[in-house]
């Protein structure tokens, strides 16, 4: 092949990407790296046990062969690869919530990028009513809040490492969720007490989850709504992968009733990833870029870079102190009461 042909089958590659969304979604949909964790099996043994149809579900275990997640041995047998291992749901950092956004919300959100470029609107379904719905959508809201554990696990030892949490005696995560964040940081720092603070509806999971992680004597849920108030108290606010769901106008609401929470003398900490001043092919620069073109589309928020993410706090009545990378693509973006 000469660098034409490269190119061509590189910008192919590109274009037709999201087969691979749809066939890792199908497979975990039908719970097939689970079915074949323990042995081997045959597509018609899957088909049977996923009531689906043996012919199809034999060109999608060849799909997922092709893309490295499963190896076909002997016997027509499929069994699962060391990356097919991780959308297993019985793994740490199972990235099997991630594949069921990815196939279901973030899928409608790309679907919609024309449509948001031409007018800078989101999907219906997004912003304040968008959040606020899930609680009368179970099935998303299961898939939403799993996946931001999910993907809060797997960040959460690059957090904590990357920043010093032991001066703190109490800390808050806004958005919080489950309360990932807030139960690796208790596990962590004995000292600490902290709170999820997240719509009323998710009270119960979280709870669930701070006694499955061993933290409930430390933990608790605070029923929040950030844009009318957040409750003071707390010497540190955590706003984990949210600011980026907003636009300016309600990521100040958010970050005044932080700062007036906070007080005169918290810290607010911001994690989320930088976006580049100057965007190149670097793989932290493709992450965050891949990121605010979903958050276009899909929520009506952005990724911002630094000089951004400075006049936003201070428009909030906060100064950004500090900006301290970690060991994956998020930063921890510091501020204090200005």
């Amino acid at each position: 092949m000469n660098a034409t042909s490269d190119l061509r089958t590189a910008t192919i590659n590109l274009i037709t990407g999201c087969w691979s969304t749809q066939a890792i979604y199908t497979a975990v949909r039908l719970g097939i790296p689970d079915r074949i964790a323990a042995s081997p099996q045959t597509a018609a043994e899957l088909a049977r046990a996923a009531g689906s149809h043996e012919g199809g579900t034999f060109r999608l275990m060849r799909a997922l062969a092709v893309l490295g997640l499963v190896r076909q041995r002997d016997g027509e047998r499929f069994e699962l690869t060391e990356s097919g291992q991780l959308l297993r749901t019985d793994v740490p950092n199972s990235l099997a919530p991630v594949s069921r956004h990815w196939g279901t919300r973030a899928w409608r959100s790309f679907a919609n990028l024309e449509h948001a470029v031409r007018t800078g609107e989101a999907i219906k379904d997004s912003g304040r009513e968008g959040f606020q719905s899930l609680e009368h959508r179970p099935e998303d809201a299961a898939v939403f809040n799993e996946t931001m554990a999910a993907q809060t696990e797997a960040v959460a030892p690059a957090i904590l490492d990357a920043y010093d949490f032991s001066k703190f005696r109490s800390v808050v995560d806004l958005g919080g969720g489950y309360g990932a964040l807030v139960a690796a940081l208790l596990k962590k720092h004995s000292h600490l007490k902290g709170a999820s603070a997240d719509l009323a509806y998710l009270q119960a999971n979280s709870l669930r989850y701070f006694e499955r992680n061993g933290v409930a004597d430390r933990a608790r849920f605070i029923p929040t709504e950030f844009f009318s108030s957040v409750e003071a108290g707390a010497d540190c606010y955590l706003l984990k992968f949210i600011i980026h769901d907003w636009n300016d106008s309600d990521s100040i609401a958010i970050l005044r009733n932080t700062r007036t929470a906070a007080g005169d003398n918290g810290v607010v900490l911001i994690v989320e990833q930088i976006a580049p001043e100057r965007p190149s092919q670097d793989p932290q620069h493709v992450a965050a870029i891949r990121t605010d073109v979903q958050m276009l589309a899909g929520v009506g928020g952005m990724e911002r870079t630094v000089p951004e993410y400075r006049a936003l706090l201070k428009t909030s009545g906060l100064q950004l102190t500090r900006v301290i990378p970690t060991a994956s693509p998020f930063s921890v973006i510091e501020a204090v009461p200005a």
